[in-house]
Parts: C-alpha cells; structure tokens; sequence
C-alpha cells in the first residue's frame, strides 16, 4: 500500500470536519513527501487548504451546498492541540465570545507558550500567536480569562454600566471560589473592578 493511500485511509479515519496538519503523519513518511501527498489530495478536492500546512477533511452542508468551514476559534485551538500548548484569547475576539460586540473579528490575536507566529488562512483571517506571561494562561476558567482580556481591550474607566451589567452576569456563572482565585491573576485595575462590579454576589 502506497504512503498516499495510507495517508488518506488516515484521513477519512479521522472523520470528516477534522483539522489536518503535516505533523499528523509523520509516522509514515517524511515532511517533504506528506506536503506532496497532501497538495495531490487537495487538487482532486479530498481536502482542502486552509493556510499553510493546515488543512481540512471537508463536510458538507446539502442546505447550502457548500464546504463547512472551521471557526478560526476551532482552528486556534486545533493548532494548541496540535503543539501541546496554552492559549487565551484577547482583545475584539474576547468581546465577541462575551456579547459585549456583536462584531466577528476577521484577525484574532492569542497570547501562546507554543512558537509566536502570524497564521495567514486562505480566506485572509489572520491567527496571530504571541508569547506571553505565565498569568496569561493560568486562568482555570474560560470565563474569566475572556472577560479579563475584554477589560483590558475597553480600557480602564472606559467601561459602560451596560458593559459592566453584562461582565457582572457571565461572571455570576463561574463558581466563587475559582473566580476569586483567577481574579488574583488580573491587573491590578481589573481586580478592584471585577470586585467592585460583583460585590453583590458575594
């Protein structure tokens, strides 16, 4: 059986919607040949491209007859997977998750431990991972890592009541103990803030 056969028997094992990389088939032959067998696969349409070495095992919408394509959000954290790394979300795409904007960001930016690169997909989103500080990527809660990077990205007594009426209810959410413990890994500012919004809950 040929490296090519094998790598697409592998591929329809992982089921269609999967994320592809080059990485994920090193075990059968080397990355040069596995680059040339995954272009091959996509010019016949059995995969396709997403940004460099990315790839997708598309599925298809009959509803719309087209491709349904990843979330740069499942892509971002397909790449964590991928590198057995952290991430955390900032800025416009933290307000988005929250519905503190009703805008989808096109361009997100990942604070990472893995390797800080720009990631240019083929429809022009961008995945920008940059490296940063142990606190970054600590939060034990989803929640408020996202509303702490939303903070930063308002900005310090730029936050409206009904921002703050929207950071206080998904904050309800998260069980008090783990909020007062990933609190302690915000800003200074974001700290007395967060307290001071939520003091009610206590």
């Amino acid at each position: 059986m040929s490296n090519a056969t094998v790598i697409e028997n592998k591929i329809r094992n992982m089921g269609k919607g999967s994320i592809l990389f080059i990485d994920d088939f090193l075990e059968i032959t080397d990355k040069q040949a596995i680059r040339v067998i995954l272009s091959r696969l996509h010019s016949k349409g059995f995969i396709v491209r997403l940004g460099a070495g990315i790839y997708l095992y598309p599925k298809y919408n009959r509803l719309i007859g087209d491709v349904v394509y990843p979330s740069t959000e499942d892509i971002s954290n397909a790449i964590a997977r991928k590198e057995k790394s952290r991430i955390a979300y900032t800025g416009a795409y933290a307000l988005h998750r929250l519905g503190l904007s009703t805008q989808i960001p096109s361009n997100i930016v990942l604070y990472t431990d893995g390797s800080p690169r720009k990631i240019t997909l083929s429809d022009n989103r961008t995945i920008t991972l940059k490296k940063t500080t142990a606190n970054n990527l600590s939060y034990r809660s989803e929640t408020v890592m996202l509303a702490v990077a939303a903070m930063r990205e308002l900005g310090k007594d730029r936050i409206t009541d009904l921002q703050n009426q929207r950071i206080k209810e998904v904050l309800a959410s998260v069980n008090k103990q783990l909020l007062e413990q990933d609190v302690k890994l915000a800003p200074e500012w974001i700290q007395k803030h967060i307290r001071i919004i939520m003091k009610d809950n206590k």
